[in-house]
C-alpha cells in the first residue's frame, strides 16, 4: 500500500474552481459526504503519485461494497477512470472526527479492468 504523508483534498476543495463541489458536498448525508471526500482524495493522490494517471472518477464499490466504520472508509473493490480506461483500486481513508476532512489515506492501484466487465460492474463507458 502507498501511504502518502500529505493529504491533498482540502487544497483541491479550497481552490475557487471547486466552489460547486463544495456546495454539493454540503447537500450530502454524512456517510455520502465522507465517501465523496475519500474519492476526491483518491483521485488527487493517484495523480500526485503517477503523472501518467489523470483520474476523473472513482467508484468505491465496483467489485465490493465499501465499508464505513466510524470515520474510516475501506474500499477494497474500488475502481477509477483515467484516460478512458478503468483501473482497479483499493484504498483506506481516515477522516477527522467531524467527517469533514481527510487525515489519513493509503491506496493501491491495480490492473486495468477488462472492457467487457465495465457494464457488469456499473462502470460507465467513456464516449
Amino acid at each position: 500500500m502507498i501511504r502518502p504523508t500529505r493529504m491533498l483534498s482540502a487544497k483541491t476543495l479550497a481552490d475557487p474552481r471547486s466552489k460547486q463541489a463544495r456546495a454539493d458536498l454540503r447537500t450530502f448525508a454524512s456517510d455520502e459526504r465522507m465517501v465523496q471526500l475519500c474519492n476526491l482524495e483518491a483521485m488527487d493522490q493517484i495523480r500526485q503519485w503517477h503523472a501518467d494517471f489523470q483520474p476523473e472518477r472513482v467508484v468505491p464499490y465496483a467489485t465490493a461494497e465499501e465499508k464505513i466504520t466510524g470515520t474510516t472508509i475501506a474500499a477494497n473493490g474500488a475502481a477509477f477512470r483515467s484516460r478512458k480506461n478503468w483501473y482497479s483500486l483499493k484504498f483506506k481513508c481516515q477522516l477527522a472526527k467531524d467527517g469533514e476532512s481527510v487525515i489519513g489515506f493509503e491506496f493501491l492501484v491495480g490492473d486495468p479492468v477488462a472492457r467487457d466487465k465495465w457494464d457488469e460492474l456499473g462502470l460507465p463507458a467513456v464516449h
